[in-house]
This record gives C-alpha cells, structure tokens and sequence, in this order.
C-alpha cells in the first residue's frame, strides 16, 4: 500500500465514522424506526448520504408526516 492511500484512508475513515455515528445517534434521536439503518448508510460515503438524510428527516419527515 502506497503512502498515498494510507494518507487517504486516515484521513476519510474518521469523517466516515463521525458521520455514521452522528447519522445514527440523531436518527434514534428523532424515533426514526431505522435508526440503526441510518447509520450504516453514513459509513458509505460522504457527504452525499449526510444530504440524503438531512433531506429525508428535516424536509420530507417534518413537513409531510411520513414515518
């Protein structure tokens, strides 16, 4: 493995786990009934399932009611 890559997954693994944990703590925060599913999609990648999220639960789930 190249110093490059190594650089890189020290760098994006962290933000992928800040991420994940904060998509799951705030899901279960909010009675999302899958909450734990929200979180394993924040490991994915980043940022486009945190926009994702923000959209569903703060637009779609409070404008509308949908759980």
């Amino acid at each position: 493995m190249t110093l490059q890559k190594k650089l890189f997954l020290l760098i994006v693994s962290p933000i992928l786990l800040i991420q994940g944990l904060w998509m799951f703590l705030d899901a279960r925060k909010r009675g999302e009934k899958y909450y734990w599913l929200w979180g394993i999609f924040g490991l994915i990648n980043t940022p486009g399932n945190l926009v994702i999220y923000l959209i569903v639960t703060r637009i779609i789930i409070d404008k509308y009611g949908k759980r």
